[in-house]
């Protein structure tokens, strides 16, 4: 009987706790040398003078610490809450990164690193061609208010010039942001046709495709985690007048100059813990784009969608889905439009293949088994604080991907358009500080065909 009444007592006691109203009376931030104190704020999911429940409070902690991690700011978060009486005092350290990289560009341009190594070994190692080289500047968390700052000079097979600026907020409110683009391509050997599934390339010494692009991009986030943007987009090619004679539709047009414009939105809704490799949360996404041609009748309503999910269903496993869908209303799109899946996107295991249509849908999912949990050291002989303490991580994936291309224009030179793609595999994945992710795959597709990938971005 005593031992009932005393843990009535206790059980009485917390649920009245659990429900007071306690006050955000302070929030000290310490490691921010370079980040203004409003751009961590800003993440936040409570102020100073806010009255919360304690489950609430530790609701909306959990989620700040979220928020900031998913920025491209701290190598590490660590956010205290202390409770004295009927108020918090809140205490948050991080680590910054280092934001300005300057650094030479020598890269491969190939869709993925598979591709580009046998391209390499069939000219029995003589062949570099297909390597890029310059300077890019990425200036992260410019003036210390998140913003972004990209210049890049880049020569090689495909040459790149750039210039981005990427402010989030531009009023008082911090709901608004603006992103400018400038950008210009040149390449002398591209790909003009695909047949087999691979590509076919022209090459030109004298000549070059061009293609130029600006945007401008509004950007609307009036909570932490939904952004719209509307964005006014321009484009131009300009190919070698031969491209008529060896592709009529390269560009859809009796030109060597295909110019349109474009107008779009996008919806996104971010709650994944990491953009580079998340392990919980969620990521769903709208993109809505309608082009229309200048001097010429080209029109096109385009439609993107994406959702995906991690979920953690025991200590160190963690279990990932997406889907991934597009729709277009125009049928005959040019070539150059036409890309679908083998690119930006593609299916694990069909990576020497890629998939030209007007519509497609995949859907990825993967199991993961921490195998060595986020371990942090300090780096020795290093004593800058943004790259003395690191951390690295190994993950073991069992994963399976499908999906299909629809395509109207040329699935009579491509037989594994508008057919069922299915592959399944297993992965050894090693992720550390920066964004850094090395991942090791042995996959099979429906072809029955086997083969050893490495990747080193996302799969999702």
């Amino acid at each position: 009987m005593r031992l009932s009444l005393t843990l009535l007592l206790i059980f009485t006691f917390f649920a009245a706790f659990s429900q007071d109203m306690f006050v955000v009376n302070s929030i000290e931030i310490e490691g921010n040398k370079t980040t203004k104190r409003a751009t961590v704020l800003r993440e936040l999911s409570f102020e100073i003078g806010d009255s919360l429940t304690v489950y609430n409070f530790n609701q909306k902690l959990n989620q700040s610490e979220l928020n900031i991690s998913s920025q491209w700011l701290f190598n590490f978060v660590n956010i205290e809450a202390v409770f004295n009486g009927n108020e918090i005092d809140v205490k948050i350290k991080v680590v910054e990164r280092w934001y300005v990289w300057p650094y030479p560009i020598l890269e491969i341009s190939e869709r993925n690193f598979n591709v580009f190594w046998d391209t390499l070994q069939n000219s029995n190692f003589t062949d570099f061609s297909r390597l890029n080289y310059g300077v890019f500047l990425n200036w992260y968390n410019f003036r210390g208010r998140n913003e972004l700052l990209k210049i890049k000079f880049r020569k090689g097979y495909k040459e790149h010039y750039l210039f981005e600026y990427d402010i989030p907020f531009i009023n008082k409110s911090k709901t608004l942001g603006t992103i400018v683009i400038f950008e210009l391509f040149r390449m002398k050997q591209f790909h003009y046709q695909t047949i087999d599934n691979k590509l076919i390339y022209a090459e030109y010494e004298d000549k070059r495709l061009k293609n130029w692009n600006s945007t401008f991009t509004l950007q609307y986030k009036k909570n932490l985690n939904l952004t719209h943007r509307l964005s006014l987009k321009h484009a131009l090619f300009d190919t070698p007048e031969e491209m008529q004679t060896i592709n009529s539709n390269f560009l859809g047009l009796e030109s060597s100059r295909f110019e349109f414009s474009t107008i779009e939105y996008h919806y996104e809704n971010e709650k994944r813990n990491s953009i580079s490799y998340p392990t919980k949360g969620s990521f769903n996404e709208v993109l809505i784009s309608g082009f229309r041609g200048r001097n010429n009748d080209f029109k096109n309503i385009q439609i993107i969608a994406k959702t995906e999910n991690h979920f953690n269903p025991k200590p160190r496993w963690h279990f990932g889905n997406s889907i991934k869908i597009k729709a277009q209303s125009n049928t005959s799109l040019p070539y150059v439009l036409n890309e679908s899946l083998g690119f930006e996107d593609y299916l694990r295991g069909y990576e020497y293949y890629v998939f030209d249509g007007e519509h497609y849908v995949m859907a990825k999912t993967a199991l993961k088994y921490e195998l060595v949990p986020k371990k942090k050291f300090d780096v020795p002989y290093l004593k800058m604080e943004q790259f003395k303490k690191t951390y690295y991580s190994i993950y073991f994936s069992i994963f399976a991907d499908m999906g299909t291309v629809v395509d109207s224009q040329y699935a009579d030179e491509n037989t594994l358009n508008n057919t069922f793609l299915m592959s399944q595999g297993i992965s050894l994945d090693y992720v550390t500080y920066y964004d850094k992710l090395l991942r090791l795959e042995y996959s099979r597709n429906h072809l029955n065909q086997w083969g050893f990938f490495i990747h080193f971005s996302n799969p999702f």
